[in-house]
């Protein structure tokens, strides 16, 4: 016999069925949310009965589910997490999912009298006489994540990478920022574009010396838009290259973005972990002029969600404060 489905029923499949082939509605997200509930111990205790059904279209096509006592949050890099109470809390102050701290990456873990969630970019821990406390791997100087701008210099600010790594040239990089350079190197290559490594690693000493020759040249006002003072610059860090295209075609000047070298890497750095970090427009936030050459190594994860979001920079993606001046 021939089932026939009525009107309401039948718009009702469509439309799921559309939002699933669309991506807004993950497929796994409400399995996924539904399995870590199930994992928690004493699920009615510990998160109560659940309020909502899956809303999605968070950031990096994210899914929640709210409870009585706290949240599940859900995406298909990080899976569903649960939290909940003082760590959820201070979470939400620093921005959710928008904020420095990315989405969760563990559930709320207790030992000893504190409890501890980890995050994408830092992690939060509670305990009962000192409440939540928040450590953003933005703030340290060792971390692929650590965002260093004119109001945020590195601690110390004579701070020293290890171990190095030479890309070509005499450049050197930060091991993981190298091995991430020389794979897309290899990549672009393969496609007919030659990337040609100009500068990378610079010490506090080597950074000191170059902002007092800008200096000289250009005067305060102009340097500090194209030169870090020592201990604010990304280079330092040994996760930030300035690339070129043979013959210097355009080098460190705006008009590389309009080579095929600026191009590709405009197209396809978030692939192998990089963003170009001060784009056209954005010397309001920033601080510095348009550097198209300029590219800083933040992981292959944070890359690629700041490409999806449609952030113009680091600060925005993150809801940092702009940084124009020091």
């Amino acid at each position: 016999m021939r089932t026939v489905m009525r009107r309401p029923a039948l718009l009702t499949a469509l439309l799921a069925a559309l939002l699933l082939v669309g991506g807004m509605v993950p497929a796994h997200a409400g399995a996924g949310i539904d399995n870590e509930y199930r994992a928690l111990p004493n699920p009615g205790a510990w998160l109560g009965k659940p309020t909502s059904a899956e809303r999605c279209g968070l950031r990096d096509r994210g899914c929640y589910r709210q409870y009585q006592k706290g949240t599940i949050h859900w995406t298909s890099t990080t899976g569903a997490r649960a939290q909940r109470g003082g760590i959820l809390a201070k979470w939400r102050a620093e921005g959710s999912e928008h904020g420095a701290l990315g989405y969760p990456v563990t559930r709320e873990i207790c030992t000893g009298g504190t409890c501890e969630v980890r995050y994408q970019r830092g992690r939060i821990t509670w305990t009962a006489q000192g409440g939540a406390r928040v450590y953003r791997d933005i703030d340290d100087a060792r971390s692929v994540s650590v965002v260093v701008n004119k109001k945020r210099p590195l601690s110390p600010r004579t701070y020293a990478p290890a171990p190095l790594r030479s890309v070509g040239g005499g450049v050197l990089l930060r091991d993981d920022a190298a091995a991430a350079y020389q794979r897309m190197s290899r990549a672009a290559a393969a496609q007919g574009v030659t990337l040609v490594p100009v500068s990378g690693y610079r010490d506090y000493g080597t950074q000191a010396r170059l902002y007092r020759e800008y200096t000289a040249l250009y005067g305060q006002a102009t340097a500090d838009t194209i030169s870090a003072r020592a201990g604010h610059s990304e280079h330092q860090t040994g996760l930030a290259i300035d690339v070129g295209a043979p013959g210097a075609t355009c080098g460190l000047l705006p008009c590389f973005g309009n080579t095929p070298q600026g191009k590709w890497i405009a197209a396809n750095g978030h692939t192998y972990g990089f963003v170009v970090r001060y784009p056209n427009g954005h010397t309001a936030t920033t601080g510095y002029a348009y550097e198209p050459w300029h590219l800083r190594y933040v992981g292959t994860a944070t890359a690629t969600s700041v490409k999806n979001s449609g952030s113009a920079t680091v600060e925005s993606y993150m809801g940092l404060p702009r940084a124009p001046k020091y």
